[in-house]
């Protein structure tokens, strides 16, 4: 789950390199659907709410989040051990490199990346702006290719609903919640205006489903089951269940084919271990050519495989699955994806 390429990225995003480059190989066109794109207020944001909220997350992924950033583990792991404030301060030391929105998109490009789903928050930054706000300004002339998922929280139901309306106004085109970190049940019908804000707008919504490491809540919070009491009491709701509810991936993916508007994404899991015995990925492969065809998509998690995108897809396609399953999953589902929400939007 938390494998890697070995490389050492830096701010999120490759840098633009000096010297001239060979021709990138031809890739399979790939939509990120999970993608994170911050600076560094951004990332410290995200990994403050992780501590705050699921510190647990620190120390599962040290590896990863060290591979991602270039830190070094051995200290990452002598200041967590001290303080999780700490852990952050060595993974974004001063002076790193400013983020690169055209360095970004150049590796983007080379890894056969034609958009990405960037999920936000509603976090606050030091100039006092939401994460959604900032990468909703970022990337506002690419917002072909970068699709602004604004998060929002669901610990306080107005101030969520708020922030849909704020960020459907500047042009996010999904939503982004993970109940672990909130605590709460987003089937709970205080946040059914939420839903139908949503459903009303044509806005997908990502929600984290199945396995989390925050023992501070419940394993069942956001699981197919919630995805399931969503989709019956919002039948327009697009709602995409990520990271697929995994170990729960039958009743995830029977959910999807009970309810038209529920979509399967498997970020933060490597395509190359799906095959093996007891992964728990089987019902996806077995039920690939049909029910699963039109209902899954490839995502990556960013930090948690922190290595180029492009092999990553490869691990999919030398998957036991037809040419046009991976397709779908690779770049199709997404793209009908988007153009249903972009339909329902101009509707």
């Amino acid at each position: 789950m938390n494998g890697s390429y070995g490389l050492a990225p830096h701010n999120g995003t490759a840098a633009a390199t000096a010297v001239a480059e060979p021709p990138a190989p031809a890739r399979r066109p790939v939509v990120d659907a999970c993608s994170l794109v911050y600076d560094d207020a951004g990332w410290r944001a995200y990994l403050n709410r992780l501590g705050e909220n699921a510190p647990e997350y620190l120390d599962v992924f040290s590896s990863s989040f060290c591979r991602y950033f270039g830190a070094s583990h051995p200290a990452y792991r002598e200041a967590l051990a001290v303080r999780w404030q700490d852990a952050v301060d060595v993974l974004l030391p001063p002076g790193r490199p400013p983020f690169d929105l055209a360095a970004h998109l150049a590796d983007r490009r080379r890894q056969g990346v034609t958009a990405e789903f960037a999920m936000g928050s509603a976090e606050r930054l030091p100039d006092g702006r939401t994460v959604n706000a900032w990468l909703l300004e970022t990337v506002r002339e690419v917002r072909d290719r970068i699709h602004v998922w604004a998060g929002i929280s669901l610990r306080d139901p107005a101030a969520a609903l708020r922030e849909v309306e704020v960020s459907l106004a500047a042009g996010a085109s999904g939503l982004c919640v993970i109940p672990f970190l909130d605590g709460t049940d987003p089937a709970d019908p205080r946040f059914a205006p939420v839903w139908d804000a949503a459903a009303s707008a044509g806005l997908p919504v990502w929600l984290h489903t199945g396995h989390h490491f925050a023992r501070s809540h419940p394993s069942g919070l956001g699981s197919w089951r919630t995805v399931e009491a969503l989709a019956a009491r919002h039948r327009e709701l697009l709602l995409v269940a990520g990271h697929a509810g995994w170990p729960d991936v039958r009743e995830t993916l029977l959910t999807a084919a009970r309810h038209p508007g529920v979509r399967l994404e498997f970020s933060s899991h490597r395509p190359r271990h799906m095959a093996g015995p007891g992964s728990g990925w089987e019902p996806l492969l077995h039920h690939a050519r049909g029910l699963a065809r039109d209902r899954v998509m490839f995502g990556t998690s960013t930090w948690v495989n922190p290595g180029p995108t492009g092999p990553l897809a490869n691990e999919l396609a030398e998957l036991p699955l037809p040419e046009d399953v991976v397709t779908a999953w690779l770049s199709g589902n997404a793209e009908a994806l988007v153009a249903r929400s972009a339909g329902k939007r101009r509707g």
